[in-house]
């Protein structure tokens, strides 16, 4: 599996868990979110760095369990993405790719929003 698919993957285990309150715990939401970070992190990419320390902020809304903050992450980390697909070109799509998993980072993040509202509006549970 490539490394974008595991990103891909990771996402949808990270929406899973977060859609289901962490009924159980945290921790596999900030596994997730660990992965990534070991991957990142040490880049002397400027813009890597910035998804890295976005990826932080995160692993903390993740730990309060906070949707809405979360979801406003996952939109940053979405811009920032695609921030960083901008100057990629290859006869492989890996730029395109790039920017596909911004959309998805995106919609997930719009979805949490959702889930936040309707928790605050006590219309799920939490």
């Amino acid at each position: 599996m490539n490394f974008i698919s595991e990103i891909e993957s990771s996402i949808q285990a990270l929406f899973a868990a977060i859609n289901n309150g962490f009924v159980q715990d945290p921790g596999s939401g900030q596994q997730q979110v660990s992965n990534w970070l070991q991957n990142l992190r040490g880049s002397d990419i400027p813009a890597v760095r910035l998804v890295a320390a976005e990826l932080d902020e995160l692993n903390g809304h993740i730990q309060r369990n906070d949707a809405g903050a979360m979801g406003a992450s996952f939109q940053k980390l979405a811009d920032l993405t695609a921030r960083a697909a901008l100057p990629i070109h290859s006869f492989e799509g890996t730029g395109d790719k790039i920017r596909e998993l911004s959309q998805k980072l995106n919609s997930a993040g719009g979805n949490l929003q959702i889930i936040a509202r309707q928790r605050a509006a006590g219309t799920v549970q939490q």
